[in-house]
């Protein structure tokens, strides 16, 4: 038999590296293994790792970090059964196969044997394989083959007609899709019968994306077109048009209320969902068979209606186009307009309702156009506005007020206010603060004489970035306006967390206030709050002494309004600031 210095010996010289491992325990749990024995042969292939004494989890993976060597190791105690791995060893530079052994006494025998030529061999048999099916496949299939590489360009010919024809945001049909569709109606159209295009723009969809991102906008967007496919069906057609536009064709109607019908119950779904849209609606061939005049038609009315108040659907009309086309003159015109010195501003004086004294004057601007004339404000400054033309037009504005300002203090000595209404666009103007006090230094202006005027549409988008910025003009000494007082839902929330200096109390009260009780006893009440809290007022659009008497009873403080003086030209208010009051009753507005 043979001793154990023979096994030594004989274990010795096995070619195979392999370590004998001691299980480590804690609170009777396996925790790592402890190197107990490393024979010559992995003394001398694993030199650099050669750790008899250390734990096995210090440095096996030096060996593999991509092997759960203690994993597997204490899966072969707990088992008794042979776990196994094979691995790229950076050390051998060569593949590894490794066998955990259990032995009686619980410990492992770790065989690391290199299989280095194995794999050598496996891959070249693998590529040779890999040839003779490909040549074998080449001469048997090519048939197959050719059928197949037909059917794959047949695929990738409908999924580029998909890709063409589908948006990929909302998976809905896309412009392209609809246009192509349109094309095949028209040509298809049958006497007594059409169809409707209902043009829907999503509501407030600026206010998401500011306020809360485009991600957020885009989860909007893909709520209306999920709404919108259970609409889908033969004579119902849906596309995403771009943007938050959609688009909805219903086929084969006998009359224009079958529309409105599907139009009002999509309304009433979007609603129910927590979505607002304005659409617009145009009939083929009604109002037109060609595509891009439907849409337009289409636009026009949904415009409409975002100008009436969003929320709602609307037939397109001929009297639309009429004023599509004088905004589309009005704003071509605008864009000289200031270049070629078409802008003017007009003054109208406000006074105090208990001295009659002076309180200053409103800038009001007017615009004169050789071939249109004299152009309402209400026509052309929400053109301005949504055009961003408001932003060069109100900075010419506040200049030209401020430097009339400074010459009516040196020539006059004038003491009073100089009112400047301020869009809602032009005040968000990064730059408006710092252009305001560099005119207010340059003209030599004491801040105190100078108002901004603003409307409640100055919070619609970020209302706290809103405050603070009127509060550093605030901060200036300039005094804040709010005008047309009355008009919007939430008047008297913006009160509190305004920093404003006067109240202008909306002609809409004044006019009717000596016929209607109600509008009296309203104004008295806003006047009383608003002096409580320390507030001037100003009553729009007086107009005769009755209006006067009244607004003198209820102690509203201060008046604007053709009793006591129209809008005039520069040069006509010498006579206003020279005391003459009576020059300005027979002045026109607008000369």
């Amino acid at each position: 038999m043979l001793d154990l210095e023979d096994f030594k010996e004989i274990v010795e010289i096995v070619s195979i590296p392999f370590l004998v491992c001691k299980p480590v325990e804690e609170e009777g749990q396996t925790v790592d293994f402890e190197v107990i024995y490393v024979n010559k042969a992995y003394a001398e292939k694993i030199s650099s790792v050669n750790q008899l004494g250390k734990k096995l989890s210090a440095f096996v993976t030096k060996i593999a970090q991509d092997v759960d060597w203690l994993e597997k190791g204490i899966e072969t105690l707990r088992t008794g059964r042979n776990m196994e791995a094979t691995y790229y060893s950076v050390i051998t530079n060569g593949w590894l196969h490794a066998t955990f052994t259990p032995t009686k006494e619980r410990y492992i025998i770790l065989t690391l044997t290199d299989i280095t030529q194995d794999k050598k061999n496996e891959e070249q048999l693998r590529r040779q394989n890999q040839r003779l099916a490909t040549l074998t496949d080449e001469i048997s299939k090519s048939r197959e083959d050719l059928q197949k590489q037909l059917d794959n360009i047949q695929d990738l010919n409908e999924e580029l007609r998909f890709t063409a024809y589908h948006d990929f945001l909302t998976g809905l049909n896309n412009k392209q899709k609809l246009k192509a569709d349109f094309k095949e109606l028209v040509n298809g159209l049958k006497k007594g019968k059409g169809f409707g295009v209902i043009l829907l723009d999503l509501d407030n969809m600026k206010i998401i994306n500011d306020s809360e991102g485009h991600n957020a906008g885009d989860e909007v967007i893909c709520r209306a077109a999920a709404i919108l496919k259970r609409f889908q069906k033969q004579n119902i057609q849906c596309y995403h048009f771009g943007g938050d536009e959609f688009v909805v064709v219903v086929k084969n109607i006998a009359n224009r209320d079958a529309v409105l019908n599907v139009g009002d119950v999509m309304l009433e779904t979007f609603n129910e969902q927590g979505i607002d849209f304005s659409g617009g609606i145009a009939i083929c061939p009604e109002d037109s068979r060609d595509f891009d005049e439907i849409l337009k038609f289409a636009d026009m009315a949904m415009y409409d209606v975002k100008r009436r108040g969003k929320n709602d659907l609307e037939f397109f009309q001929s009297v639309m186009h009429d004023k599509f086309m004088q905004r589309l003159n009005i704003q071509n015109k605008m864009t000289g307009a200031l270049e070629t010195n078409q802008f003017q501003l007009y003054y109208q004086p406000q006074f105090e309702v208990k001295t009659n004294k002076l309180r200053g004057f409103e800038a009001l601007l007017r615009w004169h156009d050789d071939d249109l004339g004299w152009i309402n404000p209400e026509q052309f400054v929400p053109i301005a506005e949504e055009t961003r033309l408001v932003v060069e037009i109100g900075d010419w504005v506040l200049d030209t007020a401020m430097r009339t300002l400074a010459n009516w203090v040196a020539k006059y000595q004038f003491d009073g206010i100089m009112s400047v209404n301020v869009s809602p666009v032009q005040l968000k103007k990064p730059d408006f603060i710092f252009n305001l006090a560099e005119k207010v230094k340059n003209y030599g202006i004491n801040p105190k004489n100078l108002e901004v005027e603003i409307t409640e549409g100055v919070l619609i988008d970020d209302k706290e970035g809103t405050v603070k910025l009127l509060q550093q003009i605030r901060d200036m000494g300039i005094g804040i306006s709010l005008d047309d007082f009355g008009t919007g839902y939430s008047s008297l929330s913006y009160l509190q967390i305004l920093p404003i200096t006067t109240l202008k109390i909306d002609k809409s009260f004044i006019s009717n206030i000596a016929k209607n009780g109600v509008n009296a006893n309203i104004t008295d009440s806003i006047i009383s709050m608003v002096t409580k809290m320390g507030l001037d007022t100003i009553a729009e659009g007086v107009e005769n002494p009755e209006q006067l008497q009244i607004l003198s009873d209820i102690n509203c403080k201060n008046i604007q309004g053709f009793l006591k003086g129209k809008p005039m030209p520069e040069h006509r208010c010498a006579a206003v600031l020279s005391g003459d009051l009576s020059a300005m009753l027979t002045i026109d507005s607008e000369e």
